[in-house]
């Protein structure tokens, strides 16, 4: 059973209600960037990516949250849907190897600095 998670919210970015066209949120965009990265990832089996309807965040579009067992929620917004798939990765390894789930904002890909929301503390 995988004890970390990359929840992706599908509604981010979501398309205004008169907006008739087939483009998906900015949310798919990046849920679909990140899979396609993952899938070449040599520690896809230490990760699960899973979707959400909605993080709540919406004043901070495009957002994720990493979730690990024992470790604190990571919330993420204002992510760009096609290029911060490799950063978020990157994030993805710096919190799988650590064992308390702690990672300094200085050790975070530079892109993501200012896109992290909150570190909610895990679960008693």
């Amino acid at each position: 059973m995988t004890k970390h998670i990359l929840v992706v919210c599908k509604a981010c970015g979501a398309k205004a209600e008169n907006d008739n066209s087939n483009s998906p949120t900015d949310g798919i965009c990046l849920l679909n960037k990140l899979q396609e990265l993952h899938q070449r990832w040599v520690r896809k089996d230490e990760l699960k990516i899973e979707t959400t309807s909605c993080l709540c965040i919406c004043d901070r579009p495009c957002a994720i949250a990493y979730v690990g067992t024992h470790k604190p929620t990571y919330l993420f917004g204002d992510l760009d849907p096609i290029n911060s798939g490799k950063d978020l990765i990157s994030a993805a390894e710096l919190y799988l190897d650590s064992e308390d789930g702690m990672v300094p904002a200085y050790k975070l890909p530079e892109g993501l600095r200012s896109c992290r929301v909150a570190r909610i503390p895990p679960a008693p």
